[in-house]
Order: structure tokens, then sequence, then C-alpha cells
């Protein structure tokens, strides 16, 4: 190789590191881009709606105080419980949640009067205000008997429908979806029941 063609041969090479090394340095000198600031494709299917703050205080607030007629502690009389419950916009749905929250007991430490295990079926209100509460067997097959006792069990269920929804007037008692003759042989569940007399209620008692 001549000196010309050697020293051209050099030249080239200097030139193409010079070249490697400024690459280099400029991608060394660039920002690497934060993977959390990452924009992700969002498939519209599958994103979760989120609640505006106004949705959010609506679903706080919507909630009700009502009162639930309990046994009282010498367990001769009903004793009011007060409870909070969630709104909702129907009244036979409203009814429904109250008659369940009372069959599902106290809170603040009183007994029940009703028998263990008895669950709503159904529940329907007239435009007369008449309404129809249907319970499972277990109001007849688990009660303890006694007059009192099937006082204190109907005119539980009557006062919590009627003190809390004044459009009742009155209850009649269906079970398993039937008119039955009576409870435990005291009381004629054939007719419809108001609200108790005064003798089988006592001062409120508040629960949370």
């Amino acid at each position: 190789m001549s000196k010309k063609g050697f020293f051209l041969a050099v030249s080239l090479a200097i030139a193409l590191i010079a070249t490697v090394v400024s690459f280099t340095f400029w991608l060394l000198d660039q920002p690497i881009a934060d993977p959390g600031e990452a924009e992700m494709p969002v498939d519209d299917e599958l994103a979760l709606p989120v609640a505006s703050d106004e949705e959010l205080d609506d679903a706080t607030e919507r909630r009700i105080r009502v009162t639930l007629y309990l046994l009282s502690d010498s367990g001769m009389a009903l004793a009011p419980e007060d409870r909070e419950i969630a709104l909702v916009d129907s009244v036979q749905e409203q009814a429904k949640q109250v008659i369940r929250e009372l069959l599902a007991g106290s809170r603040t430490g009183l007994g029940s009067p009703l028998p263990q295990g008895v669950q709503l079926r159904e529940l329907f209100i007239t435009p007369q205000g008449l309404a129809f509460m249907d319970l499972s067997q277990e109001l007849i097959s688990n009660h303890i008997g006694g007059s009192s006792a099937e006082e204190l069990t109907v005119y539980s269920l009557s006062n919590t429908l009627i003190a809390n929804f004044p459009a009742v007037k009155r209850v009649q008692f269906l079970v398993e979806g039937r008119e039955v003759p009576t409870l435990a042989g005291h009381l004629d569940l054939t007719l419809s029941y108001g609200r108790g007399p005064r003798r089988l209620e006592q001062e409120s008692t508040s629960g949370p």
C-alpha cells in the first residue's frame, strides 16, 4: 500500500470512530422515559366506571331511621329499637327491608319475640292500607306457644310495619302463601291486625 493510501485509510478510520463516539454521547444525553408515565391503551369494555363526588355523596346520604319492635328486658312487653337502614325507592321494598331487619334480631341486646329461623317470603301493600305479610313455616313450627307470646309475636310485626309506614293500617298474616287459622291456638290469624295495645309497649331504646 502506498503512503497516500495508508493515510487515507487511517483518516477514514478516525472519522468513523469519531462518528460512533459522537452518536454514543448523543444517546446518553437523551431523557429516559418513565414507564409509569407511558400511556397504555384502555379497553372501554373492561374499564371500571368511577363514581363522581356527587354520586358518592348521594350513596352515603340515602339512609333512613326506622323503629323496630323487639322484646323488652322483662320479656312481657315490646321495646322499640331505632335502626338506620338504606333508603330504597319502592315503599314495598322498603317495608320488606324493615321486616327483614326485625327478623334479624336486636343490635342492642334486646330479645326477639319472633320464632327462630322465620323468614319473610313476600310482602304486599294494597292501596287501601292492608299489608299482606307472608312468612315461612317456622313462624308456627318454632313458636314457643302461649297467649302472651303469640300477642308479642303478632304485634311485633304489625307495630313495626305500621309505625314506619303511615299508609299501612292493618296487617294480614300468611304462612307459606296460605291463610292459617292460628299461630299457636290463641290468636285468630284469619283476621288482620292493627297496632297493638299500649300495655304491650315500653319506652324507646336507641340503636346504631
